[in-house]
């Protein structure tokens, strides 16, 4: 087995369960690590042998050819070694070292590592996908991943590959697979958990037939082990990582976010995986044939997503002049403090207590300096079933004490359904001026619920309507004292406001009016207050995760064109913040670039720009989405999470346009 990481290194840990799974749901993400020569572990859960044909779905003669499982299985191993190795070492052929491994005492696995390059492992658990109605022994229980996870069936058996170093399969049980992948999380203390979403969006609803959900099964419970595993590698004392939980076949509902380099980069590599890069493979398991060389009629390939999106509000200024920046790490929340009002490092991360939570967290500041930190919470219980609720916690401004987290329920909590409950969107929050939090999510119906604060308590959950909502809510407070919050569809951007302050919320369904062609954001709307009356959204393009501007007029109207910012592409949100200047406010500007670093630039706040502005670029790799505070004197600072598990920010010189920033550091 190999050794624990060095402490400040990017260790990449995987669960999916299919030998395909990171390459259409996660890279470019994972190529970038990869290609930088960073230590990474994939654990793939099943044989994924399905019906054992080799053979091209399109094909109308698939159906006589022969069924080979172990085959298939081998087929789709070799196609993802051969992938691997391209990503890693530009040559398919690469070799690599296969051998039997016992991960805990009676659980094998087949460990496959590159000669060139070992710190790139793979770990193959081989658990049958198969029922009796596809060639699954009669003598054996029909099983699938999910009855594994929710306990319908004690034990599934696993296939063995055909050229395996492995030559006995075996009957796992629930608790060998969670330990398995506890003990795979201890040797390489990841700074960074990836796999799929434990609680996708459903497909469709209706009373007779129940819930469809929009993902495989095998992915969602592949997320479930990942994360009870999570749980068992923390409470030991483990390192927490940065987790993330990507979209399965949901994206195909999405508008596509990747560029079209992107999207050509990841479907090169899937073609290697299915043999359909014009290799002349004298291999009998070549690859994935199967797939042929429609790997990009799948639309879900066509983008890369994460389930609980990042937001840009996650690096706050505290009264003492102090900035202090808030993320999950594991499953608690933890926070970097500057040593210095306007001037020091970051100090932290601290854990914060309290457990269980998903890798969200909306920061809402108070009027006394105080942060209202609100999450989501998910509880594990039996037969499958799992809460998922809206919680919150207040830190306080001058102890920087909290109180324990307090339970906000479910939007859907009244339909006593936890499968409703559990497709909860990320929250978003915000304190209105007379100091009582407003809390807005998605809700199973796809729309938008909020439940606030009122003088008389904590109101109920209130739907305020929506169809088709992207996880992407944001919310800013105006001048004026009303809040707005903004959001995005299938279909463009969306708007929610008072007309009064404290009042009643109106839907805007129509956010923008009269820009050329269709307005379809890949990404949630920034909205930043350039004037008085004026505010400026920022998104990226469908289709190509370019930086757009869209701003308002004196008169409230928006502008009939949209500016470009970026030539390039990249995913997760945009952070913006206007800066106070001397003699011109300043629009600062910070993305995660295609090459997934930070990219900054300082623009005139109220100005338009003719040309694309220049992007501050740092070698960094990092992780979600970057956010932007004013220091004590008024200087932007940038925040990101780095693959490292560190915080790494930086410092404008001087708050005016052009001025850059200092050099990055990192704690």
């Amino acid at each position: 087995m190999t050794q624990p990481a060095e402490a400040n290194s990017t260790s990449l840990f995987q669960v999916f369960a299919h030998a395909d799974d990171d390459l259409y749901f996660v890279n470019p993400d994972l190529y970038r690590l990869l290609a930088a020569g960073h230590r990474v572990t994939s654990v793939y859960l099943t044989a994924g042998e399905a019906d054992g044909r080799n053979v091209d779905t399109r094909d109308p003669l698939r159906e006589q050819a022969p069924v080979d499982f172990a085959g298939y299985m081998e087929a789709r191993q070799n196609g993802l070694r051969a992938a691997y190795a391209t990503m890693v070492l530009g040559k398919r052929e690469a070799l690599w070292v296969r051998e039997p491994v016992e991960l805990v005492p009676g659980v094998a696995a087949e460990r496959c590592y590159l000669s060139e390059a070992p710190h790139v492992q793979l770990f193959f658990l081989g658990l049958r996908m198969a029922d009796a109605a596809h060639g699954f022994p009669a003598d054996q229980p029909s099983a699938r991943l999910t009855s594994l996870w929710d306990g319908r069936a004690a034990r599934q058996p696993t296939l063995v590959a055909a050229e395996s170093e492995l030559h006995q399969p075996q009957a796992l049980g629930r608790e060998d697979v969670v330990a398995a992948l506890a003990q795979l999380l201890f040797y390489a203390q990841p700074t960074l958990l990836w796999t799929m979403d434990p609680d996708p969006l459903h497909e469709s609803y209706d009373e007779a037939r129940g819930i469809t959900s929009s993902d495989h099964a095998d992915h969602t419970a592949t997320a479930q082990f990942a994360r009870e595993a999570l749980r068992r590698h923390l409470r030991a004392g483990g390192r927490p990582p940065l987790t993330e939980h990507f979209t399965g076949y949901g994206n195909k509902n999405w508008p596509s976010n990747l560029s079209e380099r992107s999207h050509a980069l990841k479907k090169s590599l899937v073609d290697v995986y299915a043999g359909a890069d014009g290799h002349a493979c004298a291999h009998r398991y070549c690859g994935d044939l199967q797939l042929g060389d429609g790997a990009d009629i799948r639309r879900y390939g066509w983008s890369t997503r994460s389930r609980y999106p990042q937001g840009t509000q996650w690096l706050h200024r505290q009264t003492d002049g102090r900035l202090a920046a808030y993320a999950v790490l594991g499953d608690q929340a933890a926070v970097w403090t500057e040593t210095e009002a306007g001037a020091g490092r970051f100090e932290g991360p601290l854990l914060l207590p309290g457990g269980d939570l998903l890798p969200c967290l909306a920061v809402a500041p108070d009027r006394t300096g105080g942060v209202h930190l609100v999450g989501l919470r998910r509880v594990p219980g039996a037969e499958g079933r799992v809460d998922v609720e809206v919680v919150r916690m207040w830190r306080q401004a001058h102890t920087g004490s909290v109180l324990p987290w307090e339970s906000l329920g479910n939007p859907d909590e009244t339909t006593r359904d936890w499968r409703r409950c559990r497709e909860v969107g990320v929250p978003a929050a915000l304190v209105d001026p007379a100091g009582h939090l407003h809390v807005f999510a998605r809700n199973f119906s796809v729309g938008v619920s909020m439940r606030r604060e009122t003088p008389e308590g904590l109101a109920a959950w209130e739907a305020l309507g929506g169809r088709w909502m992207q996880d992407s809510l944001t919310t800013v407070l105006r001048s004026t004292g009303r809040i707005d919050m903004y959001a995005t569809n299938r279909t463009g951007g969306v708007r929610w406001r008072q007309d009064a302050v404290y009042g009643p919320f109106k839907l805007e369904d129509q956010l923008v009016t009269g820009v050329p062609e269709s307005w379809r954001p890949a990404s949630g709307l920034t909205p930043v207050q350039v004037g008085r009356n004026r505010m400026a959204l920022l998104y990226r393009e469908e289709d190509s995760g370019a930086v757009m501007r869209h701003q308002q007029r004196p008169n409230g109207t928006w502008e009939q064109r949209v500016q470009r910012l970026s030539d390039d592409g990249g995913t997760g949100a945009v952070a913006a913040a206007r800066l106070l200047a001397p003699d011109h406010d300043v629009l600062v500007v910070a993305r995660r670039d295609e090459q997934s670093r930070p990219a900054v630039t300082v623009l005139s706040a109220d100005d338009h720009i003719s040309a694309r502005p220049d992007w501050e670029r740092h070698e960094i790799q990092m992780v979600g989405a970057p956010a932007i505070a004013a220091d004590a004197h008024g200087r932007a600072v940038v925040a990101v999470l780095g693959t490292d598990g560190r915080l790494h920010w930086a410092r404008q010189e001087e708050s005016r346009p052009g001025v850059g920033f200092g050099p990055w550091q990192a704690c």
